[in-house]
């Protein structure tokens, strides 16, 4: 499947080359994207062709044209998906929303946040060949999820360590300065080390019911999406499965036409297992979950899959250092659904 891009992500680009007096439009038609594209919050275009505008950018001689792209980030940017960040009621919630719904921006990344003892990582890895991921475009979606994180944190906000997989560059030491924070170059991931007491803190501008709202907005858009996408048919089916208990990826393999090897090959191609993401959907589904203040602990047990409370607990506490009661028992009564 053709990796794509909402339009509204190229927009970025073209309100800053307009605020730098710069006609957008040629820069655009050299890259083979058509203009009219970016009034429609729902178009796509295709992520090699993007590509080809980000390298055109390199003739204006700007090293932080990336960056200044990524501050240009405002909710509808990222769909539905922006508004349900906003109204997320911690920024560990709203990072679970973007695991789940990135693919609806970007279809050729992945993004990851799980616990490790006293912080959280947040990690993105890409589907694509890394030929068609350019420098700008990596510091353009650096800069714009900090904006996004300081929109519900206050401005003080920056992860406590920061890994880069490029080299270091004029506009990687501008990054350093937005974070307030040195940069690890040349690592193996791109992500983010976040203390656990910034990411569960509460926000008192969250919102649940208006995260639920957009939540169904993006799920309805990302079904649209995944229809021809084998991962994403894989993690409805994993979704619509884990209360029964039968996660079975043969189940799966045969529900799609494939056999089990082909299905793994195409899951391969994507750097990704079954297994890996059974833990992933598992894990992102408990922390929405344990927000909704109407789901008891052994309900959630069940929508999770888990046959024992005790296995649902211990995984939990795997996940977040706090067992699921510790961890409601911490939240202000607006961060349970009472918004």
């Amino acid at each position: 499947m053709t990796s794509t891009t909402l339009t509204s992500w190229a927009l970025l680009i073209w309100q800053s080359l307009q605020e730098k007096g710069i006609n957008p439009r040629p820069f655009f038609t050299q890259a083979g994207l058509d203009p009219a594209k970016l009034g429609d919050g729902n178009a796509r275009y295709p992520v090699n062709r993007m590509h080809k505008l980000w390298t055109s950018l390199e003739t204006l001689d700007d090293e932080y044209i990336g960056i200044t792209v990524g501050q240009h980030w405002s909710p509808t940017t990222f769909h539905a998906l922006g508004f349900a960040w906003l109204a997320s009621n911690s920024l560990a919630q709203a990072m679970q929303r973007i695991g789940r719904y990135s693919r609806l921006v970007n279809n050729a990344f992945y993004t990851s946040f799980t616990a490790e003892g006293s912080h959280y990582r947040f990690e993105v890895s890409t589907t694509e060949n890394k030929k068609f991921l350019h420098p700008f475009g990596a510091d353009a979606g650096a800069a714009a999820i900090l904006k996004m994180c300081r929109m519900l944190c206050g401005e003080d906000f920056s992860p406590v360590e920061i890994y880069a997989v490029r080299p270091p560059s004029a506009g990687m030491r501008q990054l350093e300065d937005l974070y307030r924070r040195p940069i690890h170059y040349n690592s193996p991931h791109a992500s983010w080390i976040i203390d656990r007491f910034d990411a569960e803190r509460s926000i008192a501008s969250g919102n649940s019911e208006l995260a639920r709202i957009n939540e169904q907005i993006a799920d309805k858009a990302l079904a649209r999406l995944e229809k021809n996408d084998v991962a994403g048919q894989v993690k409805q089916y994993i979704m619509e499965a884990l209360p029964s208990g039968e996660v079975d990826e043969h189940a799966v393999a045969s529900e799609l036409g494939l056999s089990v090897r082909s299905l793994q090959r195409k899951l391969s191609e994507e750097k990704l297992t079954f297994s890996k993401m059974v833990a992933e959907i598992r894990q992102s589904l408990a922390l929405h979950y344990i927000d909704e203040s109407h789901l008891s602990l052994n309900e959630i047990g069940y929508l999770l899959g888990f046959s024992e409370q005790a296995s649902f607990t211990r995984a939990f506490k795997r996940w977040t250092g706090h067992s699921p009661s510790q961890y409601r028992k911490q939240r202000p009564e607006q961060a349970l659904g009472a918004a």
